[in-house]
């Protein structure tokens, strides 16, 4: 025959069980309708040319950045975003694999301040940052790239080459509990495919 205290410990034990099936099921809805729900995001390149003069080759152009519905719940809750642009030029051949000779990378920092209402966004390179009071505008500087120094050396004129660039969240810069589920969301993947064109020497 059981005891009351062993009754009362059952009962216990019972209630916190159902407890922590409770909170499971709802965790579970919630991510659930956190990966199924909102917007996906998009990174695209809608511009680029190379230029060059006495001092090397530079790179001019204009990354389209399109924040996920979680990308951007994410944000106006005080995570920063970070974007990395990458450039390259690279060394074709006929019959072996192409050789990228040179590679730059820009990564800019986005965060939202609630108090100003205002969206900073930094260079993580150079240091320059901007204040904006509208998120397409901070969205269109952090997707910008102006006369970006590829490399001061010479090409060699009897080689062909191409220069391609792509745009990319990082997704290693998220806390880890938004980075867990950025992981298994596709509404977080803001990855661009190379925008690729051949350099007219």
């Amino acid at each position: 025959m059981c005891t009351q205290k062993q009754l009362t410990g059952m009962s216990l034990h019972s209630l916190l069980r159902a407890v922590g099936v409770a909170l499971f099921f709802v965790a579970q809805v919630t991510v659930s309708s956190a990966l199924q729900a909102g917007e996906a995001g998009q990174f695209s390149v809608r511009d680029a040319h190379v230029w060059h003069d006495e001092h090397g080759w530079f790179l001019d152009a204009q990354c389209d950045i399109g924040l996920s519905s979680g990308a951007r719940e994410a944000l106006e809750n005080g995570v920063p975003l970070v974007f990395e642009l990458r450039a390259q030029i690279v060394k074709t051949h006929a019959w072996l694999w192409d050789v990228v000779e040179y590679e730059r990378i820009q990564q800019r920092h986005l965060q939202y301040h609630a108090l100003s209402r205002s969206y900073l966004v930094r260079d993580m390179g150079s240091g320059r940052q901007g204040v904006y009071s509208r998120l397409d505008d901070a969205l269109y500087a952090a997707g910008l790239i102006d006369s970006l120094l590829l490399t001061g050396e010479s090409l060699d004129r009897d080689r062909n080459y191409i220069v391609r660039l792509r745009g990319s969240h990082d997704i290693e810069s998220l806390p880890t509990p938004v980075r867990l589920l950025a992981y298994v969301s596709s509404e977080w993947d803001m990855n661009s495919q190379w925008f690729t064109w051949p350099l007219a020497q």
